[in-house]
């Protein structure tokens, strides 16, 4: 009985420091970083470290002294080590602080699901995007609009999004700009643009448009509706 009770507890005490070595190697690049949020995956000796600002997550030796690069794949399932679930529900609890008054919505008829995009108004996957709109809706998607303007590619993309928000019509404003390239003549107005795309580098999103599916997972870039629809039926189900 004393023997299992001691080999608990060397396996605790060994566990906890390898912890605090993953912590103590990561500090100097990262930050602090929390016990919590240094998780075991099924790959024996490596953890995978969970980051808040900006979210994310990266796969370390359970020594914290080697990154991993690229992608683990399980020889026998032949299947990828995704990031915990864990990633995605931090990314969707922030999405969640903006209220839907704040976004631009383009609301199915039939709402059997609902997705949040960050968008660039000058960015040509977003207008690509954007003329699928009326299938999006057919399929019963709702589109959540938040602002994302990429001033290093579209240097007006800002101005012309604050715009938009600030029009008496956001909807018809948004769909005048995509569509035809007109800009809304507003008054200026407190609007949340700045906010929104502040909000975007928490989320470490690299480019737009930025899809991201009610639990969460971001899908990457511009797809047809129906990879849409079929995506979120594989996350979410139908």
């Amino acid at each position: 009985m004393f023997k299992k009770i001691f080999f608990a507890l060397l396996i605790s005490t060994q566990a906890f420091a390898d912890k605090t070595d993953v912590i103590n190697n990561l500090a100097p690049l990262f930050g602090e970083i929390n016990k919590t949020d240094i998780i075991k995956t099924d790959f024996n000796g490596v953890y995978e470290v969970i980051f808040h600002n900006p979210i994310g997550s990266i796969f370390v030796s359970n020594d914290g002294k080697y990154f991993i690069k690229g992608n683990i794949i399980n020889i026998r399932t032949r299947q990828l080590l995704n990031s915990s679930p864990r990633v995605n529900t931090l990314k969707q609890t922030l999405i969640n602080t903006v209220a839907d008054e704040d976004k631009i919505i383009f609301e199915a008829k039939d709402e059997k699901y609902t997705i949040n995009v960050f968008t660039d108004v000058d960015c040509p996957f977003c207008k690509k995007l954007h003329a699928q709109m009326p299938e999006m809706n057919d399929l019963g998607i709702t589109v959540k609009y938040l602002a994302m303007p990429i001033a290093l590619l579209h240097p007006t993309a800002q101005g012309k999004m604050e715009n938009i928000w600030c029009a008496a019509d956001r909807v018809k404003a948004m769909n005048d700009y995509k569509i035809k390239d007109i800009v809304p003549d507003s008054k200026k107005c407190k609007n949340p643009v700045r906010q929104q795309l502040e909000l975007s580098g928490q989320l470490d999103i690299k480019g737009t448009p930025a899809i991201f599916l009610s639990d969460g997972t971001q899908l990457p870039g511009y797809m047809p509706s129906q990879k849409i629809l079929q995506k979120i039926q594989q996350k979410i189900g139908r």
